[in-house]
């Protein structure tokens, strides 16, 4: 096993927090470790509370939004923007739903060996083997293993076993239990979600509720035999889940049916054929990209939350299914903190930044069917709250489809630019695939024009023949006008400018490049985009987030970057003073943030060309979160990120930053090590991938490549590419997709260091 892929803990979990996760991009499991009684958190990702028409009764209708939308205008340009604020909350009415756990299975063992006490130092320890996805416990007595297989679907667990040793499992759950039923061949249960999960702020309007009618169940059946002197279990976890946007309604005895057949079809396996058929069946895209950093503790540690973050998006996010949510797909909480679900206005977007340029094809999947799921509800609430064509959806969703506003303040929940933000996504996951430029561009046209339909119908005239959107806020961020009120409602914020063009101008290029530039559509958007305004310059130098210049603001240091977009993940060509204002941004907003925003930031300062921020922010992210103060932003025992609570999007954000620091692609070339903070300044990755489709192998020493390989990973990658590194560059030609070494001198390159040359003698030896 290699350091950078395993974590190691020399004692049993002893809360959540320590315990860790295991998933095959369905079933997820926290994996406690203790020896003498084995604890598993179950979950499933497509168990959730409620379903598309939980809160259907309670969303605004067409007519009373027409009412809300005109009386907000008009009292917006009037200056009376409280008023206005107050107005467009009653846009949102209703609630998005809450992932949901299954239930803690504990697997207990009585007779010879179960009274060994607990190991001394030294004689204990668990692992993750991030590599092979499995879970290790090594203490006296023998060794005990843990995996989720996606290729049987079951969570499967061996132990030591003696003769004489008698096996108890216990299952209990939050949720309300409808079947039970127990022999000595194992248990099987059956439990029911919530029906409706209305967030702890919406209690006034509805209470948890547990109705039989439009809730989802979940059945579990455990398995286990002895093989000599070995227990093996097998656990199946099969819901009632008929799809995204889909009515949770498939028959409970089929569920269940299939969950028996699952859990007994493996036990028949054995253990060895069922890790076998485990480690024959990898998650999409799990071993493609490895990463090793050397020099510190620190260094080795990034190594492994690299490594961590794509195990973690990898095993909670498989085509067809949900993606991962906020919490990816491990949750302790029938009410968890956000209820787990999606925040789309930043949080589901950079849960996939990695997805590309590192590679996790499944993860990407899952992103585009559930985004292709919002579409389809977005549709209809683009037409009711806002009167427009195309498709729209809000601050929060769930795996039912919804895309209203959520009933909240408007700093959150009135920010209708998730479509944008989404198909944006898509489109950069895209730009790494190495398609044939007109095959992407043919099969992300349509979408394109569906949600710039939407856009152009925000639009509004604005000052000087411009256009601006409306409503428009600067997510969760508020400021405070000349009279001292506080707010969030604003026109055209430097987030919703960033969205509009770049949308725009992916949907002109792909029309272009199809010849079909003069598609009515493509017309209006183009048009449309000569007066939309770029970024903008505040007379203190700093990039403006909101539509007018000199606002107070209510919290400075807020830790919603979303007017930088433009700077990452946007890929839009901006000039250096643009570049300069979100630098003098970016020091005015400060380190100091939430777990997933160090990860934004942290990128955004490896596109700004700053090692020096970077090292600040990478040092933030691995400190501990847990204090004697209190908790703060940094690592949870178990690696997770801390917002706090845990975020998983801090853990697979980070990929995304420090990919960022090691190849760039957006600007039409491939800019290595761009942002060499003195924490990566010796390395070597494998698999990472450029623009428009390149596989990067690299080694570096001193910040400096030491060797250079690229592979166009399909046609639309083929051709000649400009690699730069610093003042150094090269012209490269891929005439296929076979690999191509670069001379690493020629791009400024440092003969290998001692541990480099060690490692070089090893091979030739």
């Amino acid at each position: 096993m290699s350091p950078s892929t395993t974590l190691s803990r020399s004692c049993p979990a002893e809360r959540w927090l320590e315990a860790l996760p295991l998933g095959n991009g369905r079933i997820g499991v926290m994996a406690w470790g203790d020896p003498h009684r084995a604890r598993f958190s179950l979950n499933d990702s497509t168990l959730w509370s409620g379903s598309p028409q939980s809160t259907q009764r309670w969303r605004t209708s067409a007519e009373e939004a027409t009412r809300l939308r005109e009386r907000t205008r008009e009292l917006f340009l009037a200056g009376e923007i409280t008023a206005a604020q107050d107005l467009l909350e009653q846009l949102g009415t209703a609630w998005s739903q809450a992932y949901q756990p299954v239930g803690e299975l504990v697997v207990t063992r009585e007779g010879p060996g179960s009274s060994v006490p607990p190991a001394p130092d030294g004689d204990y320890e668990r692992l993750l083997d991030l590599a092979q996805a499995e879970h290790v416990v090594r203490a006296p007595g023998g060794e005990h293993l843990t995996l989720v297989s996606a290729a049987d679907e079951v969570l499967v667990h061996s132990a030591p076993c003696p003769p004489g040793t008698r096996v108890g499992l216990e299952l209990t759950s939050p949720l309300v239990e409808e079947q039970r039923s127990e022999d000595e061949q194992g248990l099987s249960v059956v439990l029911r979600a919530p029906s409706d999960a209305p967030p702890p702020r919406h209690h006034a309007r509805g209470e948890l509720a547990w109705d039989e009618e439009g809730a989802s169940r979940v059945a579990v059946v455990v398995r286990t035999r002895v093989e000599g002197e070995r227990l093996l279990l097998a656990c199946a976890i099969v819901t009632t889940w008929q799809g995204l946007g889909k009515q949770p309604d498939r028959p409970v005895a089929e569920a269940l049916a299939e969950a028996t057949e699952q859990a007994e079809g493996a036990l028949a396996r054995g253990e060895q054929e069922l890790r076998r058929r485990h480690r024959e069946t990898p998650l999409p895209g799990a071993d493609a990209v490895g990463l090793e950093l050397r020099g510190s503790a620190e260094a080795e540690l990034l190594s492994t939350m690299f490594a961590y973050g794509r195990y973690l998006l990898a095993a909670s996010s498989r085509a067809g299914l949900p993606p991962a949510n906020l919490q990816g797909i491990w949750n302790e909480k029938v009410l968890a903190p956000w209820g787990s679900n999606y925040t789309v206005n930043i949080n589901l977007e950079m849960n996939h930044w990695a997805a590309g340029v590192a590679h996790l094809p499944g993860a990407a999947a899952a992103l585009e069917g559930f985004v292709g799921m919002l579409r389809e509800s977005g549709r209809e609430t683009a037409r009711r709250l806002y009167g427009a064509d195309g498709w729209t959806m809000h601050h929060n969703s769930d795996p039912w489809g919804y895309t209203d506003p959520v009933r909240g303040l408007p700093k959150f929940a009135t920010w209708p630019m998730g479509g944008l933000w989404l198909e944006r996504e898509l489109d950069s996951i895209a730009a790494f695939s190495g398609e044939e430029p007109t095959e992407i561009a043919a099969r992300r046209l349509p979408a394109l024009r569906e949600v710039a339909a939407f856009a152009l119908d925000l639009l509004h005239e604005g000052p000087g023949g411009t256009l601006v959107s409306f409503p428009s806020t600067s997510p969760e961020n508020e400021w405070i006008t000349a009279e001292g009120e506080t707010v969030a409602l604003s026109e055209s914020t430097g987030m919703d400018r960033w969205l509009l063009r770049e949308v725009f101008e992916s949907l002109i290029a792909k029309a272009e490049l199809l010849g079909r530039g003069d598609d009515a559509m493509v017309r209006r958007a183009a048009d449309a985009l000569e007066r939309i305004p770029g970024p903008r310059i505040g007379a203190d130098g700093r990039l403006l987030e909101w539509h007018l210049d000199g606002v107070g603001e209510i919290e400075p240091t807020h830790r919603h970057v979303s007017h930088l977009g433009v700077e990452y993940p946007g890929g839009q060509h901006l000039p250096p003073e643009v570049s300069a204002a979100v630098v003098t941004s970016m020091e005015a907003r400060g380190d100091e943030a939430t777990g997933w925003s160090i990860a934004w930031k942290t990128s955004l300062w490896a596109r700004l060309h700053r090692p020096d921020k970077v090292q600040d922010l990478l040092e933030l992210f691995l400190r501990p979160a847990e204090t004697a103060d209190g908790e703060r932003s940094g690592l949870y025992p178990n690696l997770f990120s801390a917002h706090p609570p845990f975020q998983i999007d801090g853990n697979i954000g980070i990929v995304a930053a420090i990919a960022e620091c090691l190849v760039q692609s957006h600007r039409g070339e491939i800019e290595l090590l761009p942002a060499p903070a003195p924490i990566l300044a010796d390395g070597t990755v494998h698999g990472l991938r450029a623009r428009p489709g390149i596989e990067l192998d690299l080694s570096w020493h001193d910040g400096r490549p030491t060797a250079v390989r690229l592979r166009a990973v399909g046609p639309g990658a083929v051709g000649t590419h400009r690699v730069r590194c610093g003042e150094h560059q090269l012209l490269v030609e891929l005439p296929d997709e076979h690999p191509v070494e670069l001379d690493a001198s020629a791009l400024g390159g440092n003969p290998p260091g001692p541990a480099h040359r060690s490692n070089l003698q090893g091979v030739q030896g």
